[in-house]
């Protein structure tokens, strides 16, 4: 017998409580009006309308905080006479409630629903039900809990409201109170609650059965009988529910889903409840995750509660399906949820999808975490409704009690050890990136996800920390496809996942700000556009997001293939796949912060390097020379459903259609789990009609997997191209400099460090996260450059339109100029991209005619002895010389001077709201 319910879903009054006053029974004249539930009062324009234009984060449309009264007159039907009846309240903030005037309690949790029995105070006929909802109580002013994704303003933002189900329900006396399912082998170990209300023992029928609901193959086993004692009270039944040979196991790559149902005939009482479970045992074999008996790498996305829509995560499978597809699609298999802990619906779609969830509590507490008593409580309390109401998902893999907590150890651990021994079904951690200074494992923890460790792990005190994500040697090592992190996880024996990676800035498209419709609005990107156009370059952020996003694909690619070269490594979370839009407007994500798809990199391209199985290939640059032999090594990361049996890597260099080398290594078995070498590569560059920029492809036998890497190759020289060119090359622009002009001279400026008034340090990986949260640390906050592949300066210097691997030379150690003083159509022929924060017009090459002479101005780091530096200058020097080398005069002479006047007469330019110079 399925359970009487009343959806008390749709129009309630409301009234504003902003002073706190109470508010039970007020007049009908003092509503303030009505809303329909679920919702928000942002979505009705209840509250103040916020005047301010944060460049921080989106801003809300209305915004209220502080308790609000939803009431409501509801008819129960005749037939509820002596059942049981609670009320459901789904993701709401700190409820209270009342049923005609009676104050029933008070509940507070943000990851749970709220459950009141109302079983007394409720009878047949119309009842009046008035629930209290704040939103700025003592419970949300909770440290750990305000700087949360739970509430925080810079992601779902801190709404008042009933989100999610809210519906009466009505049992018998004699009912099933839960159903918990533990996976055991081909069947499941069943804990079944019972309540028995009826004021005397009785005996009762229990019957379970099972269906798979999902799979490719359906499963249908013969249901279990039983007849228990139930006496008066709450009683525990033990059941073993053995599904049979044809039992279908859970992963990532078969999330076969089983729906459990547990029926009880007790005679004149009958109950029924269900849940969804799946068999999945997850442990750690060494340094790495195991489910059941395949090895897991995780592939994670760092959610932060970005809907911005609603500015509430959704309540419905379905859209947390489609969201979780799309994650899937790039090769992702795990979320990992930030500070929060997301609705029933999430989980019902993980199960689905096949992705590995870890959700966490509501807590972000850097300074006291679990310090003080009645924290602990909240937060001890808050992990028991979340192991309890989501338990039986086999994709909830994994808990934690928060993001980058620091406190209280032996507690946080204790409350680890507490948690595990409730539910033994899941692996646990204190937090992600703990003890940021100091990092390490808790002596409870079952992974150790961290973005660094300490050099010295045995040091007594803090001790200096090495990356185990690209903020270390993407930007600082020149490139390479060898890093990895096996030095660094070598002192670890539990797996060590990379906390929060990526996080490279992309220049958003300012028609993103029009699809804000909703509850919030990007008044950010409003300002940061406005800036671009004060600049005079007013239409070219499509140009920058397309010119930064690929910089910042090559990065992630980067980055997600060093965790992926690491043996042994536990794996990665992204920060993020889409766009963090608060904490400065971390625009980070190859998607929006909508999920949709920027343009930058297809799904299809990214799971070259982010999938179940990736052919990686291991080389110690990517910059030769025709007179080198290309050396290689091929490798095969297998974390997909088998191993692959003759494994063979075959490989082919080619020149556009062109193909230069080619061949197939010998082939192999890889098992599963493992990072395999398949034979190294070998092949004469003596053939290339150098310079050329190349793609090797490489693809994998018994894998519908293939990848492809760029090389640059150049001719071996050892001469200086500059010194023979009828060009004058000066490191300032003096009266030297001046005076050649003048006679119609041809003339390169190649500023030194204090020709230069205004400039950055120079960089080659876009920002991280973003320039206002991390200005402070010195870096230059540019994303990149932007240039036209067909100018002639780039005849022998092939490129794209943005930086590759062969710009990395050119760009970490150059001088990006400011030249907003210059005239607004000026235009440099290889520009870096500044920050929206400042949004400088950035040369790094830049032309003019002065009189009958003709300037160039090149700030690209033209010291090293490296064949793209080499190449670069032939390139250069070839322009200099030639006809196309015939600029317009875009820049007076007073402005150059202006501009390159050198650093003694540097001074402020511009406000905080431009952002402060950054020089050294």
């Amino acid at each position: 017998m399925t359970p009487s319910e009343i959806s008390l879903s749709g129009t309630w009054e409301l009234r504003l409580d902003p002073d706190g006053e109470g508010a039970v029974g007020w007049p009908d004249a003092e509503t303030d009006g009505t809303i329909t539930l679920p919702g928000t009062t942002d979505e009705y324009g209840y509250g103040e309308r916020p005047e301010e234009t944060p460049r921080e984060h989106l801003t809300r449309t209305s915004r209220y905080e502080g308790p609000a009264w939803y009431r409501r007159t509801i008819p129960v039907p005749d037939s509820w006479a002596g059942k049981r009846v609670t009320l459901t309240v789904e993701r709401s903030r700190e409820t209270t409630l009342w049923v005609d005037g009676e104050r029933i309690g008070s509940r507070v949790c943000l990851s749970t629903p709220h459950v009141y029995d109302v079983t007394d105070a409720l009878e047949p006929g119309d009842c009046e039900v008035t629930i209290r909802v704040d939103n700025d109580g003592d419970s949300m002013d909770r440290r750990g809990v305000r700087r949360s994704h739970a509430v925080a303003e810079h992601t779902q933002t801190n709404w008042n409201g009933v989100v999610g189900d809210l519906r009466l329900e009505a049992t018998d006396p004699v009912r099933i109170e839960d159903l918990r399912a533990i996976p055991d082998g081909d069947g499941f170990a069943l804990e079944i609650t019972t309540v028995n209300d009826a004021g005397d023992d009785r005996e009762g029928h229990l019957r379970v059965a099972a269906e798979s609901t999902n799979a490719d193959e359906s499963h249908h086993p013969d249901p279990i009988e039983r007849r228990v004692e139930l006496p008066a009270g709450e009683t525990t039944h033990q059941l073993r529910y053995a599904l049979g040979p044809n039992a279908l196991s859970w992963d990532e790559f078969s999330p076969a889903v089983y729906e459990l149902r547990a029926a009880l005939d007790s005679g004149e009482y009958a109950d029924e409840i269900e849940t969804t479970a799946g068999l999945r045992e997850v442990a750690v074999e060494g340094t790495q995750l195991a489910i059941g008996d395949r090895t897991v790498f995780l592939r994670g996305r760092t959610d932060c509660c970005v809907f911005p829509e609603t500015g509430y995560p959704p309540t419905s499978t379905a859209e947390w399906v489609e969201h979780m597809e799309v994650a899937k699609a790039h090769g992702l298999n795990h979320y990992r949820f930030h500070s929060w802990c997301p609705p029933e619906a999430a989980f019902e779609a993980a199960d689905r999808v096949g992705i590995y969830l870890l959700p966490e509590c509501s807590q972000w507490d850097a300074r006291g975490s679990l310090v003080e008593d009645d924290d602990y409580d909240y937060y001890r309390r808050e992990a028991d409704r979340i192991l309890a109401a989501y338990g039986n998902h086999p994709s909830f893999v994994a808990f934690g009690l928060g993001n980058e907590n620091q406190g209280d150890e032996e507690r946080m651990a204790d409350l680890v050890a507490r948690c595990r021994d409730r539910d033994g079904r899941r692996l646990y951690v204190s937090g992600a990136n703990d003890f940021l200074s100091a990092p390490r494992p808790g002596p409870q923890d079952d992974l150790f996800i961290t973005a660094n460790v300490p050099e010295d792990p045995d040091a007594p005190e803090e001790s200096d920390l090495v990356p185990v994500r690209g903020t270390g040697h993407v930007n600082d090592r020149p490139p390479s496809t060898t890093t990895d992190y096996r030095e660094e996880i070598a002192p670890y024996d539990l797996p060590v996942v990379g906390h929060e990676i990526g996080q490279f800035q992309i220049y958003p498209d300012f028609d993103e700000a029009r699809k804000y419709t909703g509850v919030l609005e990007a008044r950010n990107l409003e300002r940061f556009e406005r800036s671009l156009a004060d600049h005079h370059m007013a239409g070219d952020d499509r140009r920058f997001q397309a010119a930064s996003g690929a910089l910042a694909a090559t990065c992630y690619r980067e980055e997600i293939e060093a965790a992926l070269r690491t043996p042994g490594f536990g794996g990665f979370q992204l920060l993020d796949l889409a766009d963090f839009p608060g904490q400065g407007t971390a625009l980070v994500g190859v998607r929006d912060a909508f999920m949709d798809s920027k343009g930058v990199i297809e799904p299809h391209e990214w799971r070259r390097f982010c999938a179940p199985q990736v052919p990686l290939l291991l080389m110690d640059r990517y910059a030769w020379t025709d007179g080198e032999t290309f050396e290689a090594e091929a490798k095969l990361a297998n974390y997909g459903p088998a191993g692959v049996e003759d494994a063979a890597a075959e490989w082919a260099i080619t020149d556009g259609e062109r193909k230069v080398a080619g061949g197939t290594l010998p082939d192999r078995t890889v098992d599963q789990g493992e990072l395999a070498p398949l034979g190294t590569i070998e092949a004469s560059l003596s053939e290339v009609d150098a310079p050329a920029a190349l793609e090797i492809d490489l693809e994998v036998s018994g894998t519908d997997r293939r990848t492809s890497y760029p090389i640059w190759v150049y001719p071996d020289r050892s001469d200086d191209p500059l010194a023979d060119v009828n060009v004058a090359v000066r490191h300032r622009f003096d009266d030297r400099a001046r005076e050649l002009l003048a006679e119609g001279r041809r003339v390169l400026v190649v500023p030194d460090e204090g020709a230069l008034r205004y400039s950055l340090r120079g960089s080659f990986q876009p920002d991280f996260w973003n320039y206002e949260l991390f200005k402070q640390n010195g870096k230059p906050g540019t994303l990149g450059i932007a240039c036209d592949p067909e100018h002639p300066l780039f005849e022998s210097f092939p490129t794209a339109g943005h930086a590759d691997w062969q710009w990395w030379h050119l760009l970490r150690h150059a001088r990006p100029i400011v030249v907003d003083d210059a005239p607004a159509a000026f235009e440099p022929t290889v520009r870096a991209i500044d920050t929206i924060y400042r949004n400088h017009k950035l040369a790094l090459f830049a032309e003019t005619a002065v009189g009958d002479g003709r300037l160039a101005v090149c700030s690209l780091d033209l010291e090293p002895d490296h064949p793209t530096v080499d190449q670069f200058r032939e390139s250069l020097a070839a322009y200099l010389e030639s006809p196309a080398f015939d600029p317009e005069p875009a820049i007076t002479t007073g402005v150059l001077e202006s501009l390159l006047g050198g650093e003694d007469e540097r001074g402020a330019y511009g406000d905080d709201a431009n952002g402060p110079w950054i020089d050294g």
